[in-house]
């Protein structure tokens, strides 16, 4: 029994635990995307990548999948997901403002099926 409940910690911890620091990337003209952990930025490498499918994007596409697995950590995933991001110019430093000055981020549906979250300032 001690074993299952460390294993279940551990898989939480090492694939599902959210980034140290968000990533902010480039969604259409509408605002941002803001990936907290490798769930969410599997999602937007899936449905929301704007650019080609180059070997730095399926190389995070795949450092997302095995954090998830609870084979590496989240937090390096991250990195690949950053490097990708850089290099097909999508990356943001932090919030994008939209024309009308407002702030918007775009994150994610959760995995228990919740609608996704939108914010504006």
């Amino acid at each position: 029994m001690p074993h299952r409940l460390f294993h279940a910690r551990l898989e939480e911890v090492v694939g599902h635990g959210p980034f140290k620091k968000p990533v902010f990337l480039r969604l259409n003209q509408t605002g941002n995307y803001q990936a907290r952990s490798a769930w969410e930025a599997l999602e937007y490498l899936e449905l929301h990548w704007p650019g080609p499918r180059t070997a730095d994007y399926r190389r995070a596409k795949a450092m997302c999948q095995a954090a998830l697995d609870g084979l590496i950590l989240p937090d390096s995933a991250r990195s690949y997901l950053i490097e990708a991001a850089h290099r097909a110019g999508i990356l943001e430093r932090d919030w994008k403002s939209n024309a009308s000055g407002t702030r918007a981020v775009y994150r994610a549906v959760n995995q228990n099926g919740a609608m996704p979250e939108q914010r504006a300032s």
